[in-house]
């Protein structure tokens, strides 16, 4: 007997207000899983910027920093983010780092909708040691102990991510689709509130 999958509803929301959505948040907080399902969602494009970079450098990102250094690694990133403010009717996942870059992500914010997803230290831990791909794609950052350097990390960049973004989602113990879901009603929330200035 075939068992029918069940379908989702149509999009809540079509973003009209933004000409992009961006996912911001720390490393293994689901901005890549969460982006793919999201744009599928409202029939956008998706770009995952770590990707992108990895496409441009030809290399992974730690082979890229172990011969270049995370300083160049960042400008790198930084002309990446000025380069995709050209492109709309598309969702990014971006780096975990890109609120860094400030004036670069401010522009490239502008006409668009910014979610940051969350997730708490202890989360972010046990996904990056599951992760098959954390070595290449997410190497150490300070060289300090796992633990303390995602502590120190978030302490750091929470603010960035806080100010950088429209609003925000805790991921912890959430599957992908309830993110989006969530999503879907945040950008509900968001157009109507700039329709109505």
């Amino acid at each position: 007997m075939l068992v029918q999958k069940k379908r989702m509803e149509p999009p809540v929301v079509r973003p009209l207000f933004f000409e992009r959505i961006l996912l911001t948040g720390f490393r293994a907080t689901g901005k890549s899983l969460v982006g793919r399902l999201l744009a599928d969602r409202l029939a956008l494009d998706f770009l995952d910027t770590d990707a992108l970079l990895c496409r441009l450098i030809g290399c992974s990102v730690s082979d890229f920093v172990a011969e270049h250094g995370w300083a160049r690694f960042r400008e790198q990133e930084e002309c990446l983010l000025t380069d995709l403010c050209r492109r709309s009717g598309v969702v990014i996942a971006t780096g975990g780092g890109a609120v860094l870059h400030k004036q670069a992500w401010a522009a490239l914010r502008s006409r668009s909708a910014s979610i940051w997803l969350r997730a708490d230290e202890r989360t972010i831990q046990q996904r990056l040691v599951t992760d098959v791909q954390s070595e290449q794609q997410r190497p150490s950052l300070t060289g300090m102990d796992p633990s303390c350097e995602i502590n120190t990390l978030l302490a750091e960049r929470t603010p960035l991510y806080r100010l950088g973004s429209d609003f925000a989602i805790r991921t912890d113990g959430r599957s992908p689709r309830e993110l989006v879901k969530e999503i879907e009603q945040g950008l509900t929330r968001l157009t109507e509130r700039k329709d109505s200035i």
